[in-house]
């Protein structure tokens, strides 16, 4: 299998990023903003710690957005791609590469997630100058239950693209998944405050599971006893979503094909 189509792309990102610099700028802004309002947020709001890992509730809110900033790079840059790809009209030739559809998407991803890390970076120096706490545990845990968290919402972003492919609208259901996965993602508060019928649901997305991971891990201090639960959650979220989203890629890539909607926008 070559590699060429995914070197290509990447270059191709990489090349439009350098040419709105301007970007980067907005990008760290962007960063100071969320990190000072979520700073005098905290100060005002004095949550229960109990219900917040005893922690202080302005690192608990840091390490949520952290995470939140890249399942939205998973979740929706694969249809933001496909959509540029086809007003561009090189979907059809990217397409046509020997190299798998799904691994195609996911090699999209690779320059945003160096953007995000770039962004998160900043964010994290600004946490830090107000005063976020961290007591980082196993690097190998953290890293583990991350790369699970992408695999999981990546195919999730796969399975949104692949009804991009076949009826040409994502954008009206964007904002409503990215609030769902907020209300229900332990991002901003805990999910066990929600009445009962929206905590039970909060179980069957990945998210909850990613963020509590994460946060044990960096906040606490946690090692891999202490998240097993949570790894062994995302690990079962990878292992069905992956599948899935190969399958519904391949199927309305077959449809789109067939019926001539590849260079159709």
């Amino acid at each position: 299998m070559s590699i060429t189509p995914i070197v290509a792309i990447f270059k191709r990102d990489l090349k439009l990023a350098l040419s709105y610099r301007f970007d980067f700028i907005i990008r760290a802004f962007s960063a100071l903003f969320s990190v000072v309002l979520w700073y005098y947020l905290s100060v005002f709001l004095k949550p229960d710690k109990s219900l917040i890992g005893n922690g202080d509730y302005f690192t608990y809110v840091i390490v949520g957005m952290s995470l939140l900033s890249y399942i939205n790079v998973m979740l929706f840059s694969f249809s933001q791609k496909i959509r540029q790809d086809q007003l561009m009209g090189t979907l059809e030739f990217i397409m046509a590469s020997p190299v798998s559809p799904s691994l195609l998407l996911f090699s999209s991803t690779i320059w945003e997630i160096v953007m995000e890390t770039l962004h998160l970076v900043v964010f994290i120096a600004f946490a830090l100058v107000l005063g976020a706490n961290f007591h980082i545990g196993s690097i190998f845990v953290l890293v583990a239950i991350f790369i699970l968290t992408l695999i999981s919402f990546g195919s999730l972003g796969i399975i949104a693209a692949s009804f991009l492919l076949v009826f040409k609208r994502g954008e009206p259901i964007t904002p409503f998944v990215t609030a769902f996965f907020a209300l229900l993602g332990n991002i901003f508060f805990p999910a066990q405050i929600l009445p009962e019928p929206l905590k039970l649901l909060s179980y069957i997305i990945p998210l909850p599971y990613a963020v509590e991971g994460l946060r044990k891990v960096v906040i606490q201090g946690a090692g891999f006893s202490q998240v097993v639960t949570e790894f062994n959650a995302l690990l079962i979220f990878s292992a069905v979503l992956v599948p899935l989203a190969v399958i519904s890629l391949n199927f309305s890539l077959k449809i789109a094909k067939k019926y001539g909607l590849l260079a159709i926008y």
